[in-house]
């Protein structure tokens, strides 16, 4: 019987066989360490890396695109000498500087402390490292030899795991791997450093050179194809990963880091939308503990020290932060090499941006005491009215931008910004240290047209960048406002960015270009995929010393072309968060450009989101006494791309938060509940418009039941009102 039995089932298991045998292998993601396409001193994880040597080792490397390991972009030419009793090397931080040990890869749980999202199908829990891999060759000209390059992986407490490699001086590009199996007497879970080292017997005491290029881990995460997601689950990936820079990017006493490469600055707006970012996560359940994340930031905030002293010893004044802080320690923070009057500010704006985030978490933990009295206090404690210039002139009534001990005042609030209404709603709204509307109304308004043909007039930002049309709707419920109550020039601030936004994109639809660098203004990055101006970094001339600088690019109108016939500031570099944090204003162009940005420019990475900005026609730039760029193109790139990894908060946090708007209105829920912001947006608009109230006179009569009679759709607006909790309606 048995026999029988086999003699049936044996053609059935040799059919399951084949078709495992034909099945095709898994695939799992790879995650691009190095490149050296950008020519950067920052890896693709933000980690820095350098040469070291001990004499009478020398080591030197330079960027080579000749040899590039894919006919395109960039290698790595590493020129060693070795002689008796030298070795010398390159080192590689695996996230943030090298210095700062509380940014580190667990090579067993990848993603760390983010959870599964149930809104995308992606499987991001429990990732492990595989292999660390990194592609070699000789240089093919200096005879017959190998070059011996021990590789070492260190751990946080400078523990080593090491493997000698290969590298045939003949032969051509070669991948070599490093199974993470095999990495012994490290932790796994605080991986800081990958280092690459040539000593001098190993290498018959030589002097000689090879390249390396493309270091790569290869992880346990199932690979997905974007492609075939709704936009709805493509929009959660994106958010998801976004909201992850605030949990990787902190320092000691939780605050978000300014950037992802300098393990040693904060930025107090970046704080602002971190807060933000946790009431996001908590929502969706992408964290654990995220309410008690919350509560230390805003203990560590309320127990810093604050005081007019010159110096560092204070972290602000008045209620106001400085707009830089020094990780770990809280305490203001010194610009680099600069005198004392360089020093970092004190901050209207980023201060407000902070009070936002803080006032956003304040109602999204209703029921934690110390949560309500931190906020509370905090906020209360900004004497808004202290920074308004009193004196008679100009600028009588306008908010000062900031202030330092050892200079006083600097600068005014004027023109148009989503920053200067975010400081007026908290200010207007303030029961401690109000301002008046007087201060709304000292603010001048300019206004243009782009394209010259269009009709709709738009009060313009000092340069047209994007992020001063949107960071307002990140927090506020605008859309139905209405127009605003501003004495000379009212305004419906949504309408009005929602048309600066779209000129925006058409701008750069119109700068368009199919030729790299011919000098006539016009960019191959450009699209209508590829669009919003923004404030950004930039690469820069490499004498110049720093990688990259930030700066705020822009569209026409601008208020200094408007006043000055200024061009508008650009020269072909695109930020991802431009286009994605307008969903608000252009959900349908927004997605195409995020999902461009995803397919396209290699700035997406699984494990981080978006990074800052790229361009495909690179330029750098110096300023000329008129005020307009000075554009160069970088050469040295030889025509390739310039992709910047680096995240910035300022760049991950509106995207978080304008896609959350977007999908399901939630910051906005927070904030509508909010009664500081909620009067100081009652001050600066009339009474908000009902949706049911279709001739717009402040009661749902006989003419408004009508208008519903001939036309029962126009109830889903109501029904749309009501469900983001608009409860101003009869």
């Amino acid at each position: 019987m048995g026999r029988i039995l086999m003699q049936k089932i044996a053609p059935l298991i040799l059919i399951f066989f084949l078709l495992a045998s034909a099945a095709p292998a898994q695939d799992y993601i790879e995650l691009a360490f190095e490149d050296y396409n950008d020519q950067d001193t920052f890896n693709n994880f933000s980690g820095n890396w350098n040469k070291w040597e001990h004499p009478p080792g020398s080591l030197n490397w330079s960027f080579d695109i000749a040899n590039s390991r894919a006919g395109h972009g960039t290698c790595l030419r590493v020129d060693y000498s070795v002689p008796n009793g030298g070795y010398a090397g390159i080192w590689n931080s695996l996230l943030g500087k090298a210095n700062f040990d509380n940014q580190c890869l667990d090579f067993t749980d990848l993603y760390g402390d983010l959870k599964n999202s149930s809104g995308n199908p992606a499987d991001i829990e429990d990732v492990q490292v595989t292999l660390l891999n990194f592609w070699a060759k000789g240089n093919g000209t200096e005879g017959a030899f190998d070059h011996i390059v021990k590789v070492e992986v260190k751990d946080t407490d400078n523990n080593i795991a090491s493997q000698i490699f290969t590298i045939p001086n003949m032969s051509d590009w070669t991948k070599y791997e490093f199974p993470v199996s095999q990495m012994s007497n490290v932790d796994l879970t605080h991986m800081k450093e990958v280092v690459f080292v040539l000593t001098d017997y190993q290498n018959n005491y030589r002097t000689s050179h090879f390249f390396l290029d493309d270091l790569l881990f290869s992880t346990t995460e199932t690979s997905y194809d974007a492609s075939t997601w709704s936009d709805d689950q493509f929009l959660d990936v994106v958010a998801h990963r976004a909201f992850k820079y605030f949990l990787t990017f902190t320092d000691d006493l939780g605050f978000a880091l300014d950037r992802s490469t300098f393990s040693d600055l904060v930025s107090v707006a970046a704080i602002g939308f971190q807060l933000t970012a946790y009431c996001i996560g908590h929502q969706r359940n992408w964290a654990d503990d995220l309410e008690s994340r919350v509560e230390t930031i805003l203990q560590n905030l309320a127990s810093l020290p604050m005081g007019p002293e010159p110096g560092t010893i204070n972290a602000g004044y008045k209620g106001f932060f400085y707009h830089f802080l020094e990780a770990n320690t809280g305490r203001r923070k010194v610009a680099e090499d600069t005198e004392d009057k360089d020093k970092v500010e004190l901050s209207l704006y980023d201060t407000a941006l902070l009070m936002h985030g803080i006032l956003s978490a304040k109602e999204c933990f209703p029921d934690n005491p110390n949560i309500q009295a931190l906020a509370q206090s905090l906020y209360d404690s900004v004497e808004w009215s202290e920074m308004v210039d009193t004196s008679p002139g100009d600028h009588e009534h306008q908010f000062f931008l900031a202030w330092k001990p050892e200079t006083g005042f600097e600068g005014h609030a004027d023109g148009y910004t989503d920053e200067a209404l975010l400081v007026d709603v908290l200010a207007l709204g303030s029961s401690t240290y109000p301002t008046t509307m007087a201060t709304y109304n000292a603010r001048s308004r300019f206004f243009g047209v782009y394209p010259s043909t269009s009709s709709d007039s738009i009060a313009a930002a000092w340069t047209g960048s994007l992020f001063n049309y949107f960071f307002a709707s990140c927090w506020l419920d605008l859309e139905n406002r209405g127009v605003d109550r501003h004495a000379t020039y009212p305004l419906n601030i949504w309408e009005n960015n929602r048309r600066a936004i779209v000129a925006n994109r058409q701008f750069c639809i119109n700068h368009q270009d199919t030729v790299v660098d011919d000098g006539d203004d016009k960019y191959t990055t450009y699209s209508e995929l590829s669009w919003g101006l923004t404030a950004c970094d930039n690469l820069v001339d490499p004498s110049s010393g720093p990688p990259s600088e930030y700066y705020a690019f822009g569209a026409l109108p601008t208020q200094q072309n408007i006043q000055y016939s200024t061009d508008a500031p650009h020269l072909g570099t695109i930020a991802v968060y431009g286009a994605g944090s307008s969903i608000m204003y252009t959900s349908s162009e927004s997605i195409s450009a995020l999902r461009h940005y995803y397919s396209n420019t290699c700035l997406w990475s699984p494990l981080f989101g978006f990074g800052d900005a790229y361009s495909s026609d690179p330029h750098y730039f110096e300023i000329d006494e008129d005020g307009n760029l000075e554009i160069h193109p970088a050469t040295w790139l030889n025509g390739g791309y310039w992709v910047n990894h680096m995240m910035m908060g300022i760049d991950e946090g509106p995207l978080l938060l304008a896609i959350e708007n977007y999908r399901s209105g939630f910051v906005w829920n927070l904030t509508n509940n909010n009664v500081n912001i909620k009067a100081g947006l009652d001050s600066i608009y009339q009474p908000p418009i009902c949706p049911a109230d279709f001739d717009t006179d402040g009661d749902v009569d006989g003419f408004d039941l009508a208008r519903l009679a001939a036309n029962p759709s126009l109830l889903d607006v109501f029904s749309f009102a009501a469900h983001f909790g608009r409860t101003n309606c009869p």
